[in-house]
């Protein structure tokens, strides 16, 4: 009998064994799947620019994959950035105002989803000591930017048209990448150059130069162009996107309103932080270009523009020959998405 029961109990115990080992192997080889899968989205940009901050930040900070998406940002170089919305190649840009007024003169359709910043962030800075006004330009040469149809060269020629200086009669108003003002300076062949962020403004003041205009002074900039305010680094989609993906683009603006959120209360260390991962090297020019924001009111942490911002958006692009006629707000923003983005916000 005890020979019995032993040997019921082994068989018992094998059993058993038998069972875990068998439960053992099925989870091995059939685990269950728990990673979602993001959608990718590419936003291009003309250069990797902090005035866009909000949107670099919802990537960084993982909103963006809250919301089942992964941006691929991409600098564009040799075409508009925007071009890309309109051959599929992307479905969001990052531009100034002054693209997203004159992409829908020309008919093709797009809509201005956040306006990331509310201050002119432009300077107007004189070469050396000897130009410290507007009119010590005069018979000079000052570079507004890259192109003649961007917000820099649009920032000259207003500069200009208020200190009543005629481009080609009594002032040259050019071209000019900012990587050649030095070159320029040095040999004598520039006197004004338009400064599009505060750490190129730091470089250049650093080396002698004098801030003529500051566009983040309230009084001075609502003199030249009319108003305080203006927003003119945007973020955009073409009418076609919205129309065929609008979940996509409502995911979009939630990541991006929340990190409008965070932004506003966070400090500017944190803030340069969050956006090295994608200014790689750049710490120094993150922090001072953050804290400078901070100081000035650069930034928009709400993502609406104002009436009076898209009014002198419209003078400065026409003064720089880029549109010839007058656009409704309608045409150009759709911040209907970014109601609807604060209203899950609270």
């Amino acid at each position: 009998m005890k020979k019995l029961i032993a040997l019921m109990l082994a068989l018992v115990l094998a059993l058993g064994l038998c069972a875990c080992g068998g439960n053992d192997t099925q989870e091995e080889t059939t685990p269950e799947e728990t990673t979602e899968e993001l959608q990718t989205i590419v936003i291009t940009e003309p250069v990797r620019g902090y005035h866009w901050a909000p949107v670099y930040l919802a990537q960084t900070l993982g909103y963006f994959a809250e919301e089942g998406l992964e941006a691929d940002f991409q600098s564009v170089s040799g075409t508009p950035p925007y071009a890309a919305l309109f051959s599929g190649d992307a479905q969001f840009t990052m531009v100034g105002i002054e693209s997203a007024l004159m992409v829908n003169e020309g008919g093709q359709g797009a809509k201005v989803l956040a306006s990331t910043s509310q201050k002119y962030p432009y300077s107007l800075v004189g070469a050396t000591g000897d130009y410290t006004t507007l009119e010590s330009l005069k018979n000079g040469i000052v570079a507004g930017g890259v192109n003649t149809s961007g917000g820099p060269y649009s920032f000259a020629m207003a500069c200009m048209n208020y200190a009543g200086l005629t481009p080609e009669t009594d002032v040259s108003v050019i071209t000019m990448a900012s990587t050649g003002y030095a070159a320029a300076i040095q040999a004598g062949e520039l006197q004004g150059m338009v400064a599009t962020n505060p750490w190129g403004a730091k470089n250049l003041l650093d080396n002698g130069g004098q801030v003529i205009v500051d566009g983040t002074d309230d009084a001075v900039i609502a003199d030249i162009i009319g108003s305080a305010s203006y927003e003119l680094f945007v973020l955009m989609t073409s009418d076609e996107y919205i129309s065929a993906n609008p979940e996509t683009v409502q995911k979009v603006m939630n990541a991006v309103a929340k990190a409008m959120q965070w932004m506003e209360n966070a400090t500017p260390e944190e803030i340069a932080e969050m956006m090295l991962p994608l200014f790689e090297g750049a710490e120094e020019e993150l922090l001072y270009d953050a804290q400078y924001d901070k100081e000035r009111g650069i930034a928009s942490y709400t993502g609406y523009h104002t009436e009076s911002g898209f009014q002198s958006a419209l003078t400065l692009t026409k003064l720089a020959g880029s549109i010839s006629g007058d656009l409704t707000e309608d045409q150009v923003y759709d911040e209907t998405f970014l109601d609807k983005a604060w209203e899950a916000l609270g």
